[in-house]
């Protein structure tokens, strides 16, 4: 099922117990900061493509707004992991929320890995 930008940033700010609109901050540099997770994220989604047979992408998309752009990636990154990724990042000035930030970051490296399937030979270089 495809999912939209603009809900992965309402599943982040859930996340921290935070609304959309009610930090600036969030607001802007949350395109930049999901562009870099996405980046981070695709060999997890090429995989999953991989196992299912489907053709893997070739670059991750450009996030420029927090908007209705629909990304068509697997459920357990686009609900699942990106939106502690993205919760963990925009909590990295928050002082008093650091172990929060770390906990978040590793929910997000965990849901890519639980994500991903097994496929043997994948991204091991050996193309026969």
């Amino acid at each position: 099922m495809a999912t939209t930008i603009k809900r992965i940033y309402t599943l982040a700010l859930a996340k921290i117990i935070e609304a959309p609109g009610t930090d600036v901050d969030f607001d802007s540099y949350s395109p930049t900061l999901l562009d870099s997770l996405l980046v981070e994220s695709m060999p997890y989604e090429n995989a999953i493509r991989a196992q299912r047979g489907d053709a893997e992408l070739t670059g991750a998309p450009e996030i420029t707004a927090i908007d209705s752009t629909v990304l068509d990636w697997d459920d357990r990154i686009t609900r699942g992991a990106l939106p502690h990724g993205l919760a963990s990042a925009l909590m990295i000035d928050e002082e008093d929320k650091q172990a929060q930030m770390v906990l978040e970051r590793n929910y997000f490296v965990e849901a890519l890995e639980e994500a991903t399937p097994a496929v043997l030979g994948y991204g091991d270089g050996d193309e026969e």
